[in-house]
Formats: structure tokens, C-alpha cells, sequence
């Protein structure tokens, strides 16, 4: 019976670190994993079998457990220290919850009490260990399936839903300990449904936090339409304001030229030179639009075209874009609204100040290349002088999640005069 036991242990802490795994996965998105999951998840289950050896049931156990549990998601995603470790703490309560239910209930149907289930090898151990596993697997399969969109979850959100199952987890280890010689079925029913009210609780918590990532997703998005609308708006109003401008030019031409030659006659060569002075500002004014066949494209670039000639910058642009593309306006708008608004910003501060946008179709990709003056001071990008913050607070941070999401890739390199930031992200 012990060996069936420790075979039986063996394959449920398999389980319960590849469970791990994959509700980390949940949080912290990384592919092509699934082999180093099952590698490094036999190689740590190796330590939580050693420990269970030393003592079946105790809370140092616990703790230890959790600790090569989130040592080991360091070791299959390593980065996002911070949400692996919360990740990890969550996945323990959910875990320990459903053992210490199954537990309570395997008591009551072998009469027993929950004493002899965590501290003996038996028959009621093995079976209660594959009830809890297998429920353990049918619950992370349902969380990984209700976050199937990946919805980013904010680091505060994580940790107030870590904090309470930190919560969760001492005090479900206290009542455990506390009531393993219980024999009174009545005390095991309402320990059970204590333990599954844990299970509930922190579900509850999961979920709520889905939705506040979820709400702020939509936020984003909400604010990113809003300013697109904006710049269409702008961009036609520009548009207009230069075309009526041309209009007037060429209706009131007949008129100036009869001025013109009325001051030559009287030798009036200082409204001559006023004239054509004010007239060569006028000209200055000229309308450049950018027509790629993408309205979102050519709203962004020609608002910012403008912003950036309205503060005396060279702007120039080479758009080149395939007729159909993965990336989506929104998206777009994004990357080229923060990366041209620090380009402004940086050139803002120049003697020479000038911006170049390239974006081209390369290999299958779409590469978005921008160069703008640049004195040799160290950049901060975590600090905005900017009036209009509301696409600076979207931020280079999730340009890169962007980037990452087309399976591209962002640089900056700072030479000597210039700035140059490359994008590239897939577009099929």
C-alpha cells in the first residue's frame, strides 16, 4: 500500500506543478513552453516529494511547497517576478482549498477522522489525492478557458487578489491543523463547506479582477477611437482651413495683379515687397496630405505632420503600405501616435529640428522607421512636457505589447545627432 501510496503522490505533484504552470500561464503569456514545463515540473516535484517524506502534513510543508512552487515558475517564464510569485500564491489556495474539501468529505465517507487522511498512507489518502487533483485540473482548465483572450490584469489588481489568498491560505492551514481529530460529521460537513467557500471566495476575486482588466482594455480602446475621431476631425478641418486659403488665392488673383501694377505705376515698391512677402507666408502654409489608402494611417500622420510644422519642424514622410494588413487601426494609431509624439517632443528641445516617418512593407513585415534631431542628452521617456498627454499615457510600454502581439520587434538607438526608433510587426 505504501508504494501504490508514493507512485500515486508522485503523479499528483506532477499534476499540481504542471497546474501551476499553466495558471501562471493565465497572468504571464510566453509560447512554446510546454516542453520546459514538463521537464522542469518533474525535475521540482522531485523536491515536494522529498519534503512529503520528511512530514505527510504541517504547515512549514506549505510553505516550502509554495516556495518551489514559484521558484519554478521562475524557472519555465522567467520574467514578471512579482506576478509569478502572486500567480503562485493564488494557484496554493485554490489547491490547498480543494485538497482540504475533499478531505472533510473523504472523512465523513470513511469515517474517519481527517487526521488519519493527512497523516497516514492509505487507501482514503490515495483516493482523496486523485478526487482533489482531478478537481484541481477541471478548476484551471475553466480559469485558463474564462481568460482565453489573455486580458491584461494590472499589477495592483494581482496583488490585492494575492494578498487575500495569502489570507486564505494561513488561515486555511490553521483551521486544518487545528481540526484534523475532529469525529463530529456535522464539524467536517461545515469544515468542508468552509473550504469550499475559500475555493469560492477566491474564483470570486479572480474573476472580479478579469473584469477590471477588462474594463480597462476597453477604456483604452474607448480613448484610442475618441482620438483617432479627434484627428480626423483636425486633419480635416486643416484640410479645409488650407483649401479655402488656395481658393481665395486664385478668386482674388485677377484683383492683385491690377494692385500690383497700380503700385508699379506709382512706384510704390514697398506694398510690392509687403505683398509678396505676405504672400510667400501664405505659401508656407501649403497643404501636404498623405494619402495611403488607410484613413487611420493618414489622420495620424498628417495631424502630427501639422503639430510638428505649427512648432517649426521639418516633417517628412515615405509611406509605402500593403493593401491588407494584420494590424489593426487601433493599433496602428497607437504605435504611430506615441512614437512620433516623443519625436516632437524630443525635437522641441533642438536648433535643428527635423522628423523623418518611413514605413515600408520589408520580408513580410511591416517596418516603421523614424529618425528625428537629437542634441546627445540622455532620453526619458518616462516623462511627458506634452499638452496633449491622453496618447503619451497609453505609453512605449504597451507599444511593445503591441509590437510583441504581431511577433515584431522595437529598437532605439541614440547616435550622434539623431534618434532612430525601429518597429517591426508581422502584417500577415
Amino acid at each position: 500500500m505504501t508504494a501504490l501510496y508514493w507512485v500515486v503522490d508522485c503523479l499528483a505533484t506532477l499534476v499540481e506543478c504542471i497546474g501551476c504552470c499553466a495558471f501562471t500561464g493565465i497572468f504571464v503569456e510566453k509560447k512554446n513552453v510546454k516542453k520546459r514545463i514538463l521537464m522542469d515540473s518533474t525535475f521540482f516535484s522531485i523536491f515536494i516529494i522529498m519534503m512529503n517524506k520528511i512530514s505527510l502534513f504541517s504547515s512549514l510543508n506549505g510553505v516550502m511547497s509554495i516556495v518551489i512552487l514559484a521558484s519554478l515558475q521562475a524557472a519555465v517564464y522567467k520574467r514578471k517576478i512579482k506576478t509569478l510569485i502572486l500567480s503562485t500564491v493564488i494557484f496554493s489556495i485554490i489547491d490547498m482549498a480543494i485538497d482540504f474539501t475533499v478531505v472533510q468529505m473523504g472523512a465523513i465517507v470513511f469515517s474517519i477522522n481527517t487526521g488519519e487522511v493527512l497523516l497516514n498512507y492509505g487507501i482514503e489518502r490515495i483516493f482523496c489525492t486523485i478526487m482533489s487533483k482531478t478537481i484541481l485540473l477541471i478548476v484551471v482548465y475553466l480559469m485558463h478557458e474564462y481568460n482565453r483572450n489573455k486580458t491584461q490584469i494590472s499589477g495592483r489588481h494581482l496583488g490585492i487578489c494575492g494578498l487575500i489568498a495569502c489570507i486564505l491560505v494561513a488561515l486555511d492551514y490553521y483551521i486544518a491543523e487545528n481540526s484534523m481529530m475532529a469525529v463530529n460529521d456535522k464539524m467536517r460537513m461545515f469544515l468542508g463547506i468552509y473550504f469550499i467557500s475559500s475555493i469560492v471566495i477566491i474564483l470570486l476575486v479572480f474573476s472580479l479582477v478579469l473584469k477590471l482588466g477588462e474594463n480597462y482594455h476597453q477604456k483604452n480602446e474607448i480613448s484610442l477611437l475618441e482620438l483617432q475621431n479627434e484627428m480626423m476631425i483636425r486633419t480635416e478641418k486643416n484640410t479645409e482651413q488650407v483649401f479655402n486659403m488656395w481658393r481665395g488665392s486664385i478668386h482674388d488673383y485677377k484683383h492683385k495683379i491690377f494692385a500690383i501694377r497700380h503700385w508699379l505705376e506709382e512706384g510704390n515698391v514697398d506694398n510690392v515687397k509687403e505683398f509678396v512677402e505676405q504672400e510667400c507666408e501664405n505659401l508656407t502654409q501649403k497643404m501636404f496630405y498623405v494619402q495611403t489608402g488607410n484613413s487611420a494611417v493618414d489622420s495620424i500622420i498628417n495631424t502630427k505632420q501639422k503639430i510638428a510644422e505649427d512648432k517649426g519642424i521639418i516633417f517628412s514622410s515615405n509611406i509605402s503600405l500593403p493593401a491588407e494588413y494584420a494590424v489593426s487601426d487601433m493599433d496602428m494609431v497607437c504605435v504611430l501616435g506615441n512614437l512620433i509624439d516623443n519625436a516632437i517632443e524630443a525635437c522641441e528641445k533642438q536648433t535643428s529640428k527635423y522628423i523623418e516617418v518611413d514605413i515600408n512593407e520589408v520580408k513580410k513585415m511591416i517596418l516603421i522607421k523614424i529618425v528625428n534631431s537629437y542634441n546627445g542628452e540622455k532620453i526619458d521617456t518616462s516623462v511627458t512636457s506634452k499638452k496633449e498627454k491622453t496618447m503619451h499615457g497609453i505609453g512605449i510600454k504597451n507599444v511593445k505589447k503591441i509590437v510583441a502581439k504581431y511577433k515584431g520587434a522595437y529598437d532605439m538607438e541614440c547616435e550622434d545627432d539623431e534618434v532612430v526608433t525601429t518597429v517591426t510587426m508581422l502584417y500577415k
